[in-house]
């Protein structure tokens, strides 16, 4: 029997069909990988807070001692107390996770809560160095500032003298001399700044770096009556008596004006009447003030 070869139609058929399984599979495959990335990524900041973890065991002197207290370290301790692989990598990126990599250890009333800050760190593949010294962050990886404070105080380590930070060398004996830091904060511009960190030693140097958001965080000052506190006034029965206008000025010197209370007072009939003035300003935040009138 003669073997006939694919007529036109059969190969056009059969190029549809592959290409129609090719739209199908491809991202059924992509997705896959993806996924399994993902998964891998969760297994490896999950292997960095069991090993923050483990060094919390080993290092008590270092943890916060009041509820809701923060110690901030970073991967490289963990990588120098043999905590973590040293070529731990990020599956996202195929390069080790950077050794300023930051991970919070927070006091829940007896217990701690451990969180890897994953935006944290540089985006430089450093090589590591076993010898290479230690900075414990005092606070928060990322710190919040009231726009227009007079300056930008660095939470204080608990039962120590350090503030900001400490270093230590590998062998966790204290460095203070070896850290110095650099500063752009700015407290009267709203926005986000950096701390940095550095411990230089045995020729070696470790850096670790806070964020450090300066926001309007704070109402309106409300004056009435030339006050901005609560205030508590008393008449006579029968007396005129013209409820006071309000204004307010912002943190960041934005005046509002003509603020109407809430409430009457009737003076004509005795009796403790309540007038409330509020403002807010463009961040949202609100505030208050009570102005007490009695008639009597």
């Amino acid at each position: 029997m003669k073997n006939k070869g694919f007529t036109l139609v059969e190969l056009l058929a059969v190029i549809i069909i592959i290409g129609v399984m090719g739209v199908i599979i491809i991202p059924t495959v992509n997705k896959a990988i993806k996924d399994f990335r993902g998964d891998t990524y969760e297994n490896q900041i999950e292997t960095i807070e069991l090993a923050a973890s483990n060094w919390a065991t080993d290092n008590p002197y270092s943890l916060p001692a009041e509820d809701g207290g923060v110690t901030t370290i970073t991967l490289g301790s963990l990588k120098s107390g043999g905590y973590v692989d040293v070529d731990l990598k990020n599956p996202k990126t195929d390069k080790s996770f950077p050794n300023d990599l930051l991970i919070e250890i927070t006091r829940k009333k007896k217990n701690f809560r451990y969180k890897v800050i994953e935006d944290s760190g540089s985006d430089v593949d450093v090589e590591y160095n076993e010898r290479a010294p230690i900075i414990v962050l005092c606070g928060n990886s990322i710190d919040y500032v009231n726009l227009g404070t007079a300056t930008y105080e660095e939470p204080k380590c608990e039962g120590t003298s350090y503030v900001g930070a400490m270093a230590y060398d590998y062998q966790q004996n204290p460095i203070p001399s070896a850290l110095s830091k650099t500063s752009t904060v700015n407290t009267s511009q709203a926005g986000t700044y950096k701390v940095t960190y550095v411990a230089l030693y045995n020729n070696m140097t470790t850096s670790a770096t806070r964020t450090v958001v300066v926001k309007d965080m704070e109402g309106p000052t409300i004056t009435v009556n030339g006050s901005s506190e609560n205030q508590k006034i008393t008449i006579n029965k029968g007396s005129t008596y013209n409820i006071p206008v309000g204004s307010a000025v912002d943190n960041d010197g934005t005046t509002i004006s003509n603020i109407q209370p809430s409430g009457t007072v009737d003076s004509t009939t005795a009796g403790s009447y309540r007038l409330v003035y509020k403002a807010k300003d463009e961040a949202g935040n609100s505030s208050k003030l009570e102005l007490v009138v009695i008639v009597r």
